[in-house]
């Protein structure tokens, strides 16, 4: 799995979210077990998201995903939380509005390590979506990397990851099969789930 880490210049991206970039091995490390306090069920909102392939990118007014974050000791990082429900609203490329509809849910979340106290580096897999509109019909799949902050309870997603265009996508030639994707969005969660190691 890919790591969750900051990405200081938001450069393109969103799914249509959900949950950056890579951290140097002196500064994160992989952690076998987890423990989360405050978790449960979520809803989280993003603003402006973004979904950007090499020649267009998608952006959105807003995302809104819900899901559930576990809770204990000695927990596995894989599938840590998931996102069991997400939509995005007003999407548009150059003005035009398309529509994205995720499937293949939930969607998981993983904890992979730590940088420091509050900022924990993952990854979310399992994604499928769907982008239509005028001229356009392209489904993409894989994963993406992000993180965790414990202080704000912000989930931002920060793509890399695996995430592409899967066969048959046809987009008026800005989207093709097997571009990659980089989906971009910073999810404000309504819980304050606090994920730390032993």
């Amino acid at each position: 799995m890919r790591r969750f880490t900051r990405n200081t210049a938001i450069a393109a991206a969103s799914l249509g979210a959900a949950i950056g970039l890579s951290v140097s091995s002196a500064s994160a490390t992989s952690l076998a077990t987890w423990t989360v306090t405050g978790g449960g069920a979520y809803t989280a909102n993003a603003t402006n998201p973004t979904l950007t392939v090499p020649l267009a990118q998608l952006k959105c007014a807003s995302s809104t995903a819900s899901g559930t974050i576990k809770n204990g000791t000695g927990l596995s990082g894989t599938a840590i939380g998931n996102i069991s429900s997400i939509s995005f609203a007003t999407c548009k490329v150059a003005g035009i509005t398309f529509n994205v509809t995720a499937s293949g849910l939930p969607w998981s979340i993983n904890a992979v390590s730590t940088s420091g106290t509050d900022h924990v580096n993952g990854t979310i897999t399992g994604i499928n979506a769907t982008i239509t509109g005028p001229g356009c019909n392209a489904k993409f799949a894989g994963s993406v990397n992000g993180w965790y902050q414990n202080s704000t309870h912000t989930l931002h997603v920060t793509g890399g990851g695996t995430l592409a265009a899967q066969a048959g996508a046809s987009c008026l030639g800005l989207i093709n099969a097997g571009n990659h994707a980089d989906f971009v969005g910073d999810y404000i969660l309504n819980t304050s789930p606090v994920i730390t190691t032993p």
